[in-house]
């Protein structure tokens, strides 16, 4: 590659990449992405890019990325996305630039297993203590990587506790397979690679924990980036929960003679916690709604105090396995104590955030998920830690994704990750869309809010699916309304038809890729991340505006800021946010120049509203139509 190169030329028809791609064919789109990145890395500024489906966004990044010279970081929201951009781009493009980069993809560490856990539990036990168990067994004796990925099962989940490479089990260079750990030979690698693939998850973690995790990096690119503020805030949440709890102990029991009063009196408080907070309803709530809670949550910081006590006393006399090295004595004390002094810290933050009143910026709430309940404490916006940990100390970050404009401008996304100055680009698509789609939206009087909603909705449905010949996703907000809908519709409709929760997900879409004319009733993880190419998804039909629930803790908490800020919380959260998912949810549809299909939106509102139609016009330009029959050639 020639060194005056520019990326015009490495996007020609006859450039490098081409050559290395056969079939390539550049999109104008993808070339502006690359050149205002490469632009971003020159100038050291943050740039900010939506591409939508078909621009190519992976090459238009990677390009400028290996072009650098620098050390990069590339965070996804996906483990699909991270495996292609490790084993299919990355290889093209060095093939491309003629560039030898060192490219590693570092997963967390409960990732990896820990060998010298499988060492000291298979010496201890003569068989496995389950079939699942003898499984893993029989891979960790013969596996080169230790990564679960290469599992061609799942394992029950106290099983891979008791072999993964979790942070509070391990001793680090004292432990006797600290020479080949897996886990610890990937993270060296990383530190001399020239691009560092990883998840969000990881990344985040890596920002709210003040580094560690990653190597140090010159910088970043954020690809899914709608996913970033998501992220942020799990990796800023402190969680109580029965299993975190267990967890605790049994790492405590893996390591002394712990006595049975501590567990029973710990688990006795655990139980009365759950009952409490099965007191009010609703699956997610404020934990100031339920005045039961502190009381309890005092009793189990004081039973963590008394176990943190009895370690002080007894981290040498009650350990299981004596070792004559005191220094991995001391960091196994060290490890238990982090974990009990975690949940005391925890028990304080939820405090906190729950009796600090309007002037908080925390938020602490109540979550169940069937009969499990956990509760959170967490910022409810995370802005200013992304500016001080992230765009103030990194010279120039990228983010990128499909769906991050709200119409043409980035500012409620910019401000949601405290992100000040950014090049932006809305990078053009590549599909014509008033020829591959068709967008019809519902009369004005059929409002979600009314009580004959479902029963017109239905008749919507089951006309649109006609005409599409099945090959649909009908998309809600809400289990309450999948399941009203479904009910009314899955005797009528004359294709197969199936509903989220019918099977895992996986087996879902592979269900409705493989049957002919599929309908797919589901929800929210359905709305992005999925790809079904071809003529297999012709139709996708969306229940209603997509708004956040105002009556969902967090983002109350965040309305309740934006009004006390002087602003509207509709117009500056609310729309914006219901435009995001909305986009989302279209994106579903059109995958590749030959797609062609129907989008079918059954909230009047959209028509009806001033807000609606702002909504709407951010979505793709396609041609919208009044009526079903305008679909007679269309679907012909």
């Amino acid at each position: 590659m020639s060194a005056v190169e520019t990326i015009d030329d490495l996007f020609a028809a006859e450039g490098p990449i081409a050559r290395a791609l056969p079939g390539f064919e550049a999109r104008p789109g993808q070339v502006a992405m690359a050149r205002l990145i490469e632009r971003g890395f020159l100038e050291q500024t943050h740039t900010i890019v939506e591409a939508g489906t078909g621009v190519g966004k992976s090459l238009a990044y990677l390009v400028p990325a290996l072009r650098s010279g620098k050390k990069i970081v590339i965070s996804t929201g996906t483990i699909a996305l991270q495996e292609q951009l490790v084993t299919k781009d990355l290889p093209l493009v060095k093939q491309a630039l003629g560039i030898e980069a060192r490219v590693e993809l570092l997963k967390g560490r409960n990732h990896y297993l820990c060998r010298e856990k499988f060492d000291r539990m298979s010496a201890q036990r003569l068989v496995a203590s389950s079939a699942s168990m003898e499984r893993l067994w029989a891979w960790a004796e013969r596996t080169a990587t230790g990564d679960r990925a290469e599992l061609s099962f799942i394992p029950a989940a106290g099983d891979w506790e008791e072999l993964d490479a979790d942070a509070d089990d391990c001793v680090g260079e004292l432990c006797p397979r600290f020479g080949d750990c897996f886990f610890f030979r990937r993270r060296d690698a990383a530190r001399y690679a020239d691009v560092v693939v990883v998840n969000h998850a990881l990344f985040f973690l890596d920002l709210a924990m003040g580094g560690g995790l990653l190597p140090p990096y010159d910088y970043v690119i954020l690809d899914e980036a709608h996913r970033c503020e998501r992220y942020a805030m799990a990796a800023l949440t402190a969680t109580l929960s029965p299993s975190g709890v267990g967890r605790v102990l049994r790492r405590l029991h893996r390591t002394y003679h712990l006595p049975a009063s501590h567990d029973l009196q710990i688990e006795e408080i655990m139980r009365r916690l759950t009952a409490t907070l099965a007191q009010v309803s609703g699956d997610r709530y404020p934990v100031s709604a339920n005045d039961a809670v502190e009381p309890i949550l005092d009793e189990l910081r004081e039973a963590f105090y008394k176990l943190e006590n009895w370690l002080d006393a007894n981290w040498i006399g009650a350990l299981r396995r004596p070792t004559e090295n005191p220094a991995e004595v001391e960091r196994r004390r060290d490890l238990a104590q982090r974990g009990i002094v975690a949940h005391i810290g925890t028990i304080d933050r939820i405090v906190q955030a729950a009796s600090a009143g309007s002037d908080a910026d925390a938020i602490a709430w109540i979550e169940r998920d069937d009969a499990r309940y956990e509760i959170n404490a967490a910022p409810f916006e995370v802005g200013d830690f992304l500016r001080a940990t992230l765009f103030a100390r990194t010279p120039s970050v990228v983010l990128t994704s499909a769906t991050i404009a709200d119409g043409t401008s980035f500012e409620f996304f910019k401000e949601s990750l405290g992100l000040e100055e950014a090049q932006e680009l809305v990078a053009p698509s590549p599909f014509d869309y008033p020829v591959q789609a068709r967008l019809l939206l519902a009369p004005p009087n059929l409002n979600p809010k009314l009580a004959n909603f479902a029963a017109r909705a239905a008749a919507l449905i089951e006309e649109a699916v006609d005409r599409s010949r099945g090959r649909a996703f009908v998309l809600f907000t809400s289990y309450a309304r999948l399941n009203e809908i479904y009910g009314l519709l899955r005797e009528r409709l004359a294709f197969p038809t199936a509903m989220q929760g019918d099977r895992p997900r996986p087996l879902l879409l592979e269900w409705f890729r493989t049957t002919p004319n599929a309908v797919l009733f589901a929800t929210g993880t359905f709305w992005e991340g999925i790809d079904v190419a071809g003529d297999q998804l012709s139709c996708v039909i969306i229940d209603r505006l997509p708004f956040p629930s105002p009556s969902d803790p967090v983002i109350a908490a965040r309305l309740a800021a934006i009004e006390a800020s002087g602003r509207n919380s509709f117009e500056s959260f609310m729309i914006p946010m219901a435009t995001m998912r909305l986009k989302q949810g279209f994106g579903r549809l059109i995958r590749s120049k030959a797609d062609r299909g129907l989008v079918v939106l059954l909230d009047g509102r959209a028509l009806g509203m001033r807000y609606g139609q702002t909504i709407v016009d951010a979505l793709p330009p396609a041609r919208r139509i009044d009526d079903f029959r305008e679909l007679d050639d269309f679907f012909a």
